[in-house]
């Protein structure tokens, strides 16, 4: 089940409470005594230590350590992602920007821009862009573009220009001035707008030689300079990736320059180009979730590349320049921009944005595991690591240490034969890895380094785990781990606190009398229960109808109850822990508390895999590890999760020892024989079950509330009239 508000909890989840005592039917001390045909069935359903985990042969790699290592180059995986993203980069089209799902932490940023540049896109032809003052208009600059390496050499000979006509003018009395300036320009000013083909430079050229000669005596130098903004060297795209996205960094700034006496004042050759310019011909990467923090940015951000035009504005909101003062000419770009951020910001930006799904046409999923091949294992992998070492600065790992981070990522996937593709959370790992290396002094860092790593991790982010724990031992959370009881199943909870999640058990209680309410979800009349809890109670219904409402109505009220929860519950992973504890409740067989149920089931009795296994398995093992072991101690889990089983060593090592017990199901059916030791029985021709078992006792006391209710109704009827 999943549980909502304080803490994220996941599967079959329940809340502690203090003191709250639940009043069940009798509990016995007695453990469940097997039928000799159940002790066989039971036997087979045990899970072999071998298939409990999965572990990684340090002998398949042929290096001493991973400084021997070829480093990876490009992406872990994600073939059909980057097949995406390429197709995205290729279309010149408008509004084919990129929106890459999936990927996270700050190395993302990074691969995401190695891989660009790994492609070598070719750049369009993008012009030198300068700023010069306009003479008519001093407070909207002049925008002057030339083709490569044109805009610093007008900047040059400008400027040179500039320092003949002081040093000639210096020598002279001001009376002079205008003439000698008149002198020189009209011997170097002709060849100079002769070497720049461009109409505008010219017409430039013109205006600043007039307004020079007019106001000689009290221009200002600055105002006849050349603001070189952009110049393009290269004719490969740029990769621009932007870590502070404000609207000064994106898109650039205008800054203050000092005229002569007069205090600091917003001026053209103060403009300055932000990333989204430097990315002109090219992409910009940018993680979208900063935006969040710069909500002005993202509204400037669709509106360059809407229109394609970029406008630099001044940062400070409060300046002149932003009412009604300085205002450069708009630039013509072409940027592809390319949005990291996760499923959920997608998805909220398509609904709630109609601009988002206009400019970010392509959307790239990047998925989080790959398949294990022996291409991955011992070749992907290690790559990955001898990179993330070079990168870091890091100490380079054993051939050991390699396989046990090579577990860990198998363990992250969730399935045996799949590795974790979240490449931050792995190098996460590698750098705290390095830490504990070097705090012994170690060259390299081994396997022991590895799994500390893995350990102190955990010990920074189990502060709940260990308080629920110690509720659990001291009874504060009733759990009972020994002996039988009818209606009552220790059902296993996840709770998930984001970059934590551990498993702990659960008591789940049913209660069964005359009536014709059908199974009452308490938690969905308390307002508890979200739509897949209610759901999972609503197929609980219909596996009783298929199985004991064939010759005669289900006349049942039933109750069931997750004790000691007092928050939200979804999902319907404790179905299987629910129908458990209703057929005991109907059969009278005490079901066993040494082993926790998890599971969901569907209609038909199948029963469906589950989310966290592992955790769960875990959690249960130590509570049962917390007091007396007999070695009965177990779990049930849906067989459809053998493939996901990644324990810890010391629960392997138990199970080889007899002292733990993992069993997989495929049917309801299976698991209740597991929990009473009484079989299930087979429904017969004539539609009752065989003699004896634990449904020909749910189907006689069925009998037993019909004819009940029907004697009840009988005499109602009788003493209506």
């Amino acid at each position: 089940m999943k549980y909502r508000k304080k803490i994220k909890r996941k599967l079959d989840a329940a809340v502690p409470a203090s003191g709250m005592t639940v009043t069940s039917s009798a509990w016995s001390r007695r453990a469940v005594v097997l039928s000799p045909g159940v002790r066989d069935r039971i036997l087979k359903l045990r899970i072999k230590p071998s298939q409990l985990s999965w572990r990684c042969n340090p002998s398949i790699f042929r290096f001493r350590s991973t400084h021997d290592v070829e480093p990876l180059k490009g992406m872990l995986g994600q073939r059909q992602a980057l097949r995406g993203l390429r197709l995205g980069l290729a279309v010149a089209s408008p509004g084919y920007n990129i929106f890459l799902c999936g990927l996270g932490g700050t190395e993302s940023l990074d691969l995401v821009e190695r891989h660009i540049q790994s492609l070598k896109l070719r750049r369009p032809e993008v012009p030198d862009r300068c700023y010069v003052q306009n003479f008519a208009d001093p407070q909207r600059p002049l925008l002057i573009e030339l083709p490569r390496g044109q805009g610093a050499r007008l900047r040059q000979e400008i400027a040179a220009l500039l320092r003949r006509l002081h040093k000639a003018l210096d020598r002279l009395p001001e009376k002079r001035w205008k003439g000698e300036a008149r002198r020189i320009l009209d011997k170097e000013l002709t060849p100079l707008a002769d070497g720049f083909l461009i109409p505008r430079v010219a017409e430039w050229l013109r205006e600043w030689r007039k307004h020079l000669l007019e106001y000689i005596q009290h221009a200002a130098a600055e105002d006849f300079e050349v603001n070189l903004l952009t110049r393009a060297n290269d004719r490969a795209a740029p990769v621009v990736v932007e870590r502070v996205p404000t609207a000064a960094n994106l898109f650039g700034w205008i800054g203050r320059r000092p005229l002569g006496d007069q205090p600091p004042a917003p001026h053209f050759t103060e403009i300055r180009g932000g990333s989204f310019l430097a990315a002109d011909g090219g992409v910009l990467v940018l993680n979208a979730a900063d935006f969040y923090t710069s909500p002005s940015s993202w509204s400037m951000l669709k509106s360059c590349l809407k229109y394609g035009i970029l406008q630099i504005e001044d940062g400070d909101p409060s300046s002149a320049s932003r009412a009604g003062g300085l205002k450069p000419e708009p630039i013509q770009v072409n940027v592809k921009v390319v949005l990291l951020g996760d499923y959920d910001l997608y998805d909220q930006l398509f609904e709630a944005d109609p601009d988002f799904r206009d400019i970010f046409k392509i959307r790239v999923d990047f998925d989080s595991e790959q398949t294990l091949t022996p291409r991955v294992l011992e070749r992907d992998y290690p790559g990955f690591i001898s990179r993330t070492c070079r990168d870091n600065q890091l100490l380079h790992f054993t051939p050991r240490a390699v396989a046990e981070v090579v577990e860990f990522a198998v363990r992250k996937a969730g399935r045996k034969d799949k590795v974790t593709l979240q490449s931050w959370v792995v190098a996460d790992l590698l750098r705290e890895a390095d830490y504990w290396a070097r705090q012994v002094g170690r060259r390299l860092v081994s396997e022991a380094d590895v799994e500390k790593a893995v350990a102190e991790g955990i010990l920074r982010l189990n502060l709940v785990e260990t308080k629920i724990s110690e509720m659990i031992t001291e009874g504060t959370i009733l759990i009972t781990t020994s002996g039988s009881r009818v209606g009552q199943v220790n059902g296993l909870a996840i709770y998930d606190m984001g970059d934590y999640a551990f498993g702990k058990p659960s008591r789940i209680t049913a209660e069964t009398a005359y009536g014709q309410g059908g199974i009452i979800n308490i938690e969905r009349e308390s307002g508890f229960s979200g739509r897949s809890h209610d759901k999972g109670v609503q197929i609980l219904a219909g596996y009783l109808r298929s199985r004991f409402a064939q010759k005669r109505p289900l006349n049942l009220t039933a109750s069931v109850c997750f004790e000691q929860s007092y928050s939200g519950i979804d999902g319907d992973s404790a179905s299987a822990t629910e129908i458990y504890a209703i057929l005991s409740s109907l059969s009278g067989l005490p079901v066993r508390q040494d082993v926790a149920v998890t599971g969901s089931m569907n209609q038909k009795g199948d029963i469906q895999p589950i989310g966290g296994v592992n955790e769960k398995i875990e959690g249960f093992y130590d509570c049962v590890g917390a007091g007396r072991r007999t070695g009965k101690e177990g779990v049930i889990i849906p067989r459809k999760n053998l493939n996901d089983l990644m324990l810890r060593d010391d629960i392997v090592r138990d199970v080889r020892r007899g002292m733990f017990h993992v069993y997989s199901i495929s049917t309801v059916e299976e698991g209740f024989e597991i929990l009473t030791g009484i079989p299930a029985g087979r429904r017969r021709r004539n539609g009752t079950y065989t003699p004896g078992s634990a449904f020909a006792r749910v189907d006689h006391r069925l009998d037993e509330i019909a004819n009940g209710l029907k004697q009840f109704q009988s005499s109602e009827e009788e003493t209506g009239t």
